[in-house]
C-alpha cells in the first residue's frame, strides 16, 4: 500500500496538553493531499486541491461538497482548515492524534465523528487506520491518515448515482461513508474469525508441528483487541447518529445509519466468538505442548525401561571377582549378547502387548 510506511515519532504523545498548535502524533508520513468532490442532480465533478489556504469558499449552496483529505502531516493546514469550518482547536487537536478515544460530537451546525478503521491489505498485513468526519449542512469533510482505498467505493457510488445519492443531501453522503467504514470492519471480523477458526483446526491435528503456533495465537489476538477497540466505543457512541429530532440528519436517511448500525452489531457478536476461539486456542495449545511433553517422556521412558535389564547384566559381569565361570566360557562373550538382546526384545514386545506407548 503507497505512503504507509512508519517512522518511529519524536511527537506521540505530545496532544495531551492543552496548546495553541498541536501536530499529528501517528507513525505515517503520507503527504498531506486534498480532493474536493461537488455533485447535485444534475453534475459530478472531482478535481484535486493544490492551492491550500481557504476551504469555506469551496462550498456552495448550490452542490453538495465533499472535501477529503489524506494524510495528516500538514498539521497546521488541518487545524486552519477545522477552524475555519467552524470548529474548535481542540477538535483539531483529536483529528490529528490517532490514540484519541472514539467519539460522535453533534452540534446545531456540525457534527464531528472520530474513529478507528481495520483492515487486511492484498499481501494479508493488518493495518489499522485513524479517521475523521466532519458534517455540515452542504459539505462532508473526511481525513485519512494514509492514501487508503478506502472511500473510493463512495466515489463510485456518487459516480452511479447509487440509491439516488446525488439527489440527496450532505447526511446521505455521511451514511455512505460511515456504510463503507462498517464493511471494513466486517470484513476484518470475518477474516480473523476465519483465520482463528483454521488455527483451531491445525491445532486438532497434534502430529502437525505447532512450534510457531504460540506466537501466531499471540499476534491474532492482538489484531482482535484492535478491532474490538475500534468496534465497541463506536457502537456505543453511534445512537447519537439515530436520534430522530437530529437537525443535520433528515428522517429519510435514517435506514442507512441504521443499516450501518445493525453491521457494527454484527461485528461486536463475531468478536464475542472470536474472543471464545482466542481462549479455546490458548487452551488447546498448552494441552497440546503439555501432551507432546507426555510423549517424549513416555519414549525416554520406553527407552530407560529396555535398557534397565541390559544394564542389570552388565553390571554383573562387571564385577572383578576372581572366580566367575562365564569368564571360562568359550561362547560366553556370544551368550551375553544373546542375553542382553533377549531380555531388550522382551521387554519392548511386554509393553507394546500393554499398550504402552
Amino acid at each position: 500500500m503507497k505512503n504507509r510506511g512508519r517512522v518511529h515519532s519524536k511527537k506521540k504523545g505530545s496532544n495531551r496538553r492543552l496548546s495553541d498548535s498541536y501536530t499529528y502524533t501517528g507513525e505515517l508520513e503520507t503527504k498531506t493531499g486534498i480532493r474536493l468532490v461537488q455533485y447535485n442532480s444534475e453534475m459530478l465533478e472531482v478535481k484535486d486541491i493544490t492551492d491550500l489556504t481557504l476551504f469555506a469558499p469551496l462550498v456552495n449552496s448550490k452542490y453538495v461538497s465533499w472535501i477529503h483529505v489524506s494524510g495528516l502531516t500538514e498539521a497546521s493546514l488541518i487545524t486552519s482548515m477545522v477552524k475555519e469550518f467552524g470548529l474548535h482547536n481542540l477538535d483539531a487537536k483529536d483529528i490529528l492524534t490517532p490514540e484519541h478515544i472514539v467519539k460522535v460530537e453533534v452540534f446545531d451546525n456540525h457534527m464531528l465523528i472520530i474513529l478507528n478503521d481495520c483492515f487486511y491489505d492484498t499481501n494479508g498485513e493488518f493495518h489499522k487506520e485513524h479517521l475523521s468526519l466532519i458534517l455540515t449542512k452542504n459539505a462532508v469533510i473526511s481525513f485519512t491518515e494514509s492514501n487508503s482505498p478506502l472511500f473510493d467505493a463512495t466515489l463510485s457510488a456518487l459516480q452511479n448515482n447509487l440509491l439516488g445519492i446525488c439527489d440527496r443531501k450532505a447526511d446521505t453522503l455521511l451514511a455512505f461513508l460511515l456504510n463503507h467504514v462498517t464493511v471494513s470492519l466486517v470484513d476484518s471480523a470475518s477474516r480473523i474469525e476465519d483465520m482463528l477458526e483454521d488455527l483451531e483446526e491445525q491445532l486438532l491435528d497434534i502430529k502437525k508441528n505447532q512450534l510457531n503456533f504460540g506466537e501466531i495465537i499471540q499476534g491474532k489476538r492482538r489484531e482482535y483487541m484492535t478491532i474490538k477497540k475500534s468496534v465497541l466505543p463506536l457502537k456505543e457512541q453511534f445512537g447519537k447518529l439515530l436520534i430522530i429530532n437530529n437537525p443535520l440528519i433528515n428522517k429519510d436517511t435514517l435506514p442507512l445509519f441504521r443499516d450501518a448500525n445493525d453491521q457494527l452489531q454484527y461485528v461486536t457478536q463475531s468478536m464475542e466468538g472470536c474472543r471464545e476461539i482466542i481462549s479455546s486456542l490458548v487452551d488447546l495449545y498448552i494441552s497440546n505442548n503439555d501432551l507432546r511433553m507426555n510423549a517424549i517422556m513416555k519414549r525416554l521412558t520406553v527407552v530407560s525401561t529396555i535398557f534397565i535389564p541390559l544394564t542389570f547384566l552388565a553390571g554383573i559381569w562387571g564385577m572383578n571377582f576372581k572366580w566367575m565361570p562365564e569368564l571360562n566360557w568359550q561362547y560366553g562373550y556370544l551368550i551375553a549378547w544373546g542375553l542382553m538382546l533377549l531380555s531388550g526384545i522382551l521387554t519392548w514386545l511386554y509393553m507394546k502387548r500393554k499398550d504402552w506407548y
